[in-house]
């Protein structure tokens, strides 16, 4: 199946928004105030806000922009709340500055005072090799299991592979738990932890802690972080970058889910516009 992964660039390593662009964390771009969702006696967290860009991501209408957030005070698992927010606006309802509401950079109990900013500037395409007709095998878990010893080729955990656009879900170790039922669909997953090829930027640069490891399986080598000076810690910044020497690649923190978790993203075609769920699960 064909699918996509996005490729990231850090905000605070970037110059300043000055458009609406795909991307992760931060505080929404244009989002008119009274659309933004609370819980728990706060506003929520942006986790992502995503303009139609098919085949990447098609949400029906060129127009369209996806907006997730999350509740960090309870982690959104609070039963019978809104504490998951979803929905999605066209481009003509978004002012062209960044929003922000009273409360937007309240220090949650489960958090930080953002979602850690990263813009998508690119997609990678790839196929797994699995035919479209098995998708259905994903969400039972005795024929998921099988699925995994059939395509053993396929590193099923692989860390940067667990933020993905289409094609099938990569559960977490729980496996197919919880997902919204037919008519809606998979559409993409965000791990909490993003990945960017290279070596890492600096505490100051990045502001927040820096820390390098041989392995991302062995955390207790060279794991202590390097902060930031005072003053150069950045409200947006991830709220963790390790740098794997081993893979040269850098990984970052952007939220809660349980510490490892993964959000999962789904849509229902059959309303218009079309209807968008999430959760995230470890």
């Amino acid at each position: 199946m064909q699918y996509f992964t996005p490729r990231f660039q850090i905000a605070t390593l970037a110059p300043p928004q000055d458009r609406l662009v795909s991307k992760i964390g931060g505080v929404p771009w244009g989002l008119p105030l009274d659309h933004w969702p609370t819980c728990c006696g706060h506003p929520q967290k942006l986790l992502a806000q995503l303009c139609h860009q098919p085949p990447m991501l098609d949400l029906g209408d060129e127009n369209a922009v996806l907006h997730l957030f999350q509740c960090l005070e309870c982690g959104g698992l609070r039963p019978g709340h809104r504490s998951l927010a979803t929905f999605v606006l066209p481009r003509s309802k978004l002012d062209n500055n960044p929003a922000k509401i009273e409360g937007y950079d309240y220090k949650p109990a489960l958090g930080e005072a953002l979602i850690g900013e990263a813009f998508i500037t690119g997609w990678d395409e790839s196929d797994d090799g699995i035919p479209e007709q098995r998708l259905p095998e994903f969400f039972n878990e005795k024929s998921l299991w099988a699925l995994q010893d059939v395509f053993s080729e396929i590193d099923w955990f692989k860390g940067r592979q667990r933020t993905k656009f289409g094609g099938s879900p990569r559960w977490t170790g729980n496996g197919p738990l919880d997902f919204p039922r037919r008519p809606f669909e998979f559409l993409f997953q965000i791990d909490c932890f993003l990945h960017v090829d290279g070596p890492p930027p600096t505490p100051d640069e990045v502001g927040c802690p820096v820390g390098k490891f041989t392995d991302v399986n062995a955390p207790q080598v060279d794991r202590i972080p390097a902060m930031p000076r005072p003053g150069m810690e950045r409200i947006n910044a991830p709220w963790s970058l390790s740098y794997d020497r081993a893979n040269n690649e850098f990984i970052f923190e952007i939220t809660n889910f349980g510490s490892d978790g993964t959000a999962f993203v789904f849509i229902n075609r059959t309303r218009r516009p079309h209807q968008v769920k999430w959760y995230w699960n470890r």
